[in-house]
């Protein structure tokens, strides 16, 4: 009897706190005014080299993201207009200022963007 009323206030204890997590931690992270402080000051920029175009990603003055390849595919090949760049870096933008991180793209996203790769 001990035994399965302990049991009953560990599942209850996991359970509030799972409920509990659920319901504040995405409050948080989702609304880049009020726990990102310093992410509000983001601001994308794009450059051209032999290989192609890239983005970087600066938070106030300081580089955070280079990104000399296109994301999310194999090989070392640039983007191949300074719009797929911006639109790229964009994107990784805003999963940084919702929270995701590590902000990864993927093929779909590229597709998504209409991103030639």
């Amino acid at each position: 009897m001990i035994k399965k009323n302990k049991f009953s206030i560990v599942l209850i204890s996991l359970l509030a706190f799972a409920v509990a997590a659920y319901f504040l931690l995405p409050l948080r992270k989702g609304n880049p005014g009020s726990g990102s402080e310093g992410l509000r000051n983001l601001k994308v920029q794009s450059f051209h080299k032999e290989t192609g175009w890239g983005y970087r990603i600066y938070q106030d003055t300081t580089i955070i993201i280079e990104q000399q390849f296109i994301p999310g595919v194999s090989g070392t090949k640039g983007f191949d207009t300074e719009e797929s760049a911006i639109k790229t870096g964009e994107l990784v933008e805003n999963k940084i200022l919702h929270g995701i991180f590590p902000p990864t793209v993927s093929p779909r996203d590229l597709d998504s963007l209409r991103i030639k790769y």
